[in-house]
């Protein structure tokens, strides 16, 4: 069976879908609207006013009510499929603010070094991965981190010549702002010690030679000439990520996309394939393009719309191009690389300010942080505040001082909780304690009355929900379990404000908050039900709670295994 044949496939009959003790049906009293769908047991709706109910009613793809198993038992008719949670909680469906969809999808065929800790293992894989190739073959792969190899070190196109001096060898690492480059690689795309830097990136080179290291950062990685040896269509890259996604309780994403690829999700949701709700970015660099073809945030359906334009400010802490204000700590000489002088990103803010476009910008360090502020700020007292939710990306270092501007500006701190867990190894090291206080300030922003969206940035991240909601509530080491009482605890999140960060945050980040992101009637029955009450258990538990139905539009489009 292929892939499109299998996604097309995945909208149940209800009438065919059972959970634990199965299906129950009962009368329906004259009078009351019968509901196609009652779920009863544990449900978190999200709302402060009734932030738990007993059962919900669902009637095509919206809900119907909500409120007590007896107040919602007139809606069960003779056709009335009713779901009982038993040990299990429904929240609402889960959105992830921030991925790289169709590229998420590409990765799960693609060579991953993914918690791999030395050089070493790296170079096994590697010699493995070539014996599949014909001779020649160029070796792609994402996801490595020099971060976990033994005293941090850097590798260089020497540890890949040792074992692939005749196949180019090309590797993202983690957080897709550096490449790893072997070689050939390097003289297949022209990068040798005459060519220079461009304007926000970096070819690092050896001290003493001025030779590549192999290592190229930011803009320098578009340097790269080494194409993909793998054949995979943008297509066929969604569908697989939409199959991934269903599978992990998730409803709704704010994709990366283009125009090009626009059209692709245009057609898998006339086919009817679309299995979650798309909310879909654009590049900035096409904000022209938008505007000749009459394109704005929020046009579409509530299955596809076009979002807001992406953006880069700075690069990343892993690979040192973050944009600091003063120095790393373990990189006296450097404090990040920007993607525009502060007065061109001002600029870009105030045209897209002008033609009401909101605007998402990557923004990872606290001068990089500092800079959109400001030019939201100016933008603001210019035109006057147009409620345009502008975004920053990531966030992840935040002078105190600009923690409240975030309520004051409008602007949502969009947030992935899983790049705390797994930078938290080495954030110290690179910006000391005193700025790492205000790293990942997700509770002091919450605090300050910020809106929080939150997500994954798959594939830097996985794609997989309950690792956010995990290192929300307990800042440790998902693998490991540490630090004791988590780092810099006093940031931590209540499990249901980590889920709102999900759910009602996302929703409001693209605008959807009236559709979407609570449980109550007339919104859109978008549910996630896991088989544990993650509610009751401790924090551990949320990482390996199952999945037991994804419902999009009153539609059952997963069912898993209770435990």
């Amino acid at each position: 069976m292929s892939l499109k044949e299998a996604v097309k496939g995945i909208f149940l009959p209800l009438v065919m879908i059972t959970f634990l003790a199965g299906v129950v049906f009962s009368n329906q009293p004259a009078g009351s609207q019968a509901a196609d769908l009652v779920i009863t047991g544990k449900i978190f709706t999200g709302l402060n006013s009734r932030p738990l109910i007993e059962a919900l009613a669902i009637s095509g793809d919206r809900i119907l009510a909500t409120g007590s198993r007896q107040e919602i038992k007139k809606y069960i008719g003779p056709q009335t499929q009713v779901i009982d949670l038993k040990e299990g909680v429904a929240i609402p469906g889960l959105i992830d603010a921030h991925t790289h969809f169709s590229s998420g999808g590409q990765s799960l065929i693609e060579l991953s070094f993914r918690g791999v800790d030395s050089i070493e293992k790296v170079q096994q894989m590697i010699t493995a991965r070539i014996k599949e190739l014909p001779p020649g073959t160029p070796v792609f792969g994402r996801n490595y981190d020099q971060t976990l190899f033994p005293g941090q070190k850097w590798p260089d196109r020497t540890d890949l010549d040792q074992v692939s001096p005749q196949n180019p060898v090309v590797i993202e690492r983690v957080d897709g702002h550096s490449v790893w480059l072997n070689s050939l690689a390097l003289k297949l795309s022209g990068i040798d010690r005459n060519t220079p830097d461009p304007f926000g990136g970096e070819i690092v080179r050896e001290k003493a030679t001025g030779e590549p290291t192999g290592i190229l950062k930011e803009s320098a990685m578009n340097l790269v000439k080494v194409k993909p040896s793998i054949k995979s269509s943008p297509e066929e890259d969604i569908l697989r990520a939409l199959n991934h996604a269903r599978q992990l309780g998730l409803t709704g994403v704010h994709a990366s996309t283009d125009l090009k690829e626009l059209e692709i999700y245009k057609k898998l949701e006339k086919e009817g394939q679309l299995t979650l709700r798309i909310y879909a970015w654009l590049p900035v660099e096409e904000m022209d393009q938008c505007l000749k073809l009459g394109l704005k945030q929020g046009q579409g359906d509530e299955f596809l719309k076009i979002g807001f334009l992406k953006t880069f400010i700075d690069g990343t802490l892993g690979s040192g191009t973050a944009l600091m204000f003063e120095p790393f700590a373990d990189a006296p000489g450097q404090s990040g690389l920007p993607q525009y002088s502060e007065q061109e990103f001002y600029e870009l803010i105030d045209r897209a300010y002008a033609h009401g476009f909101q605007v998402g910008t990557h923004a990872i360090g606290d001068k990089g942080v500092n800079w959109v502020l400001n030019a939201v700020e100016k933008a603001e007292k210019k035109y006057g505040q147009k409620n345009l939710r502008y975004r920053i990306e990531h966030a992840q270092v935040i002078k105190p001082e600009d923690i409240k501007r975030f309520k004051e500006l409008g602007v949502i701190a969009s947030m992935q909780p899983t790049h705390c867990t797994t930078d938290m190894r080495f954030c110290e090291q690179r910006i000391g304690r005193e700025r790492s206080k205000y790293a990942y300030a997700w509770k002091s922003l919450l605090d300050s009355g910020a809106r929080l969206a939150f997500g994954s940035d798959w594939p830097v991240e996985p794609l997989d929900p309950r690792r956010g909601l995990y290192s929300a509530v307990t800042r440790k080491n998902i693998e490991h379990d540490f630090p004791e009482g988590g780092w810099f605890p006093e940031q931590k999140l209540r499990l249901a404000e980590a889920i709102e960060g999900f759910t009602s945050g996302s929703a409001y980040a693209s605008f959807e908050e009236n559709l979407k992101g609570t449980l109550e009637p007339g919104k859109l029955a978008d549910l996630t039900v896991y088989g544990l009450d993650i509610f009751n258990r401790p924090p551990k538990d949320i990482l390996i709670a199952p999945v037991v139905y994804t419902i999009v539009g009153g539609k059952i489009v997963y069912q898993g295994e209770p435990r």
